[in-house]
């Protein structure tokens, strides 16, 4: 394990200066594991997390409209660890292992709209199964619409072979926010996410975060079947942050994890099917959850 840690944070450190991330570490204390539909305590859980993210520009120029063209490069990385008891410790790894990278494209198509596509590749593993089957491919193609200068709205398709075959699934797209004293932001893409924030200073401000969504997966093998992990969470959390450089800032998250759910779905179309259903889901139940980091470039 102390390896796997050192290979993430070594890879965030020695990465170029230039372009934009962040590291940050999270903790969430022991709570329940249970099923969905009876709520009866099944084990418990807690979760120790590391990641972070860092994109920077292959190359960037204006069209005649003086619109970005941009071509980037994203690498991404998670790692979380699990102390689990009773039936969470059979369902869930002790460890979990995301990393990928990802290729983006931004062109405008007129003056109002224009697209975003994607493609990546990453490892998805419980460390010490780390295989070829851990490897899994995705895309994403969406089509958006500037309504004002502070709203934009599309759809799409994402593509994903997480479940042994190409699978293309509708996306949704929205950005929206107000900027001042107060700033609004909503963005709802690969993931959920809003937050209100009140700007005390040129170093300082205080958001408040009612929604966070986001998720981990991973490919396990149980009685010799490869199955995906996946889990699907939701925080609620007060941030402060701190301006400590340029374009460097520190923060901390304080809150609750209000929804945790784990999902273990065969890698199959019928899995992939049968992933909308409640088979084999559980969930944790609500907790305290904290998180620190540091960003950088924004």
């Amino acid at each position: 394990m102390k390896k796997i840690l050192f290979l993430v944070i070594l890879g965030f450190t020695a990465i170029n200066i230039y372009g934009q991330g962040y590291v940050e570490a999270g903790y969430t204390p022991s709570r329940n594991f249970m099923k969905d539909e009876d709520g009866e305590k099944l084990g418990t859980g807690d979760m120790w997390q590391l990641r972070g993210r860092h994109t920077f520009q292959f190359s960037a120029k204006l069209n005649e409209r003086e619109q970005p063209i941009v071509w980037s490069g994203t690498l991404s990385g998670m790692y979380a660890h699990m102390n689990n008891d009773g039936m969470a410790a059979e369902v869930n790894p002790n460890d979990i292992l995301n990393v990928s990278f990802n290729v983006s494209h931004l062109r405008p198509l007129s003056s109002r709209w224009y697209m975003m596509a994607s493609l990546g590749i990453g490892v998805y593993a419980v460390p010490k199964d780390i295989s070829f089957k851990s490897i899994l491919a995705s895309g994403a193609i969406i089509f958006a619409y500037k309504l004002r200068d502070n709203l934009d709205i599309g759809v799409g398709a994402g593509l994903t072979n997480s479940y042994g075959v190409p699978l293309i699934m509708p996306m949704g797209f929205l950005k929206w926010n107000i900027t001042g004293p107060y700033e609004v932001n909503v963005e709802v893409a690969g993931s959920m996410k809003a937050s209100v924030s009140r700007v005390f200073s040129d170093r300082f401000r205080l958001s408040l975060v009612p929604m966070d969504m986001d998720g981990m997966s991973a490919v396990v093998k149980q009685n010799g079947d490869y199955k995906i992990y996946g889990v699907t969470r939701m925080r609620a959390y007060i941030r402060p942050e701190y301006k400590i450089g340029k374009k460097s800032y520190i923060y901390t998250e304080i809150g609750t994890d209000l929804y945790h759910t784990v999902k273990m779905s065969d890698r199959s179309y019928k899995g992939f099917i049968n992933a909308f259903k409640g088979d084999d889901s559980w969930e944790f139940g609500q907790a305290f959850h904290i998180m620190a980091g540091f960003k950088y470039g924004f």
